[in-house]
């Protein structure tokens, strides 16, 4: 049996040497916008914070950031056309909500990267503690 090339093993998403799945690659759906999109998020994250079934979120999540992209050029050429808002205002509005949506969902935006048990803070001194620290100051070393 013949051996196998890299870039044959790669397609097959082997597990890599050190155990983690590989990084997702982009689906062949997306436009070379997207796909770039795409690219940026993935190589940007660590590499076992997407796993296979984000695909589907990712790719509208690439989508999105595309389309609002577009929306906002279009609105920087003109917001208002014959005297009415321009229909890209309601594009962009929509993709910005899916943004949001997705990027929570993906663990992308920074609420959502947070611990979900932040620290407490540390109780308030008590009244006698002030008070020993007072003392402790006026007797002197």
């Amino acid at each position: 049996m013949p051996r196998k090339s890299a870039a044959e093993l790669a397609a097959r998403n082997v597990v890599a040497l050190d155990g983690k799945p590989p990084r997702l690659r982009p689906p062949p759906s997306l436009s070379e916008a997207e796909r770039t999109v795409f690219i940026d998020l993935v190589a940007s994250a660590k590499p076992d914070h997407f796993v296979a079934s984000d695909l589907p979120l990712l790719t509208r999540y690439c989508e999105a950031i595309v389309l609002g992209d577009r929306a906002a050029a279009e609105l920087r050429k003109a917001a208002i056309i014959d005297g009415k808002v321009s229909p890209w205002v309601g594009i962009q509005e929509k993709a910005t909500k899916a943004v949001i949506m997705l990027s929570m969902r993906l663990r992308l935006s920074p609420q959502s990267r947070a611990p979900n048990n932040p620290s407490r803070p540390a109780p308030p001194v008590s009244a006698y503690d002030v008070m020993r620290l007072a003392a402790d100051e006026s007797e002197g070393p």
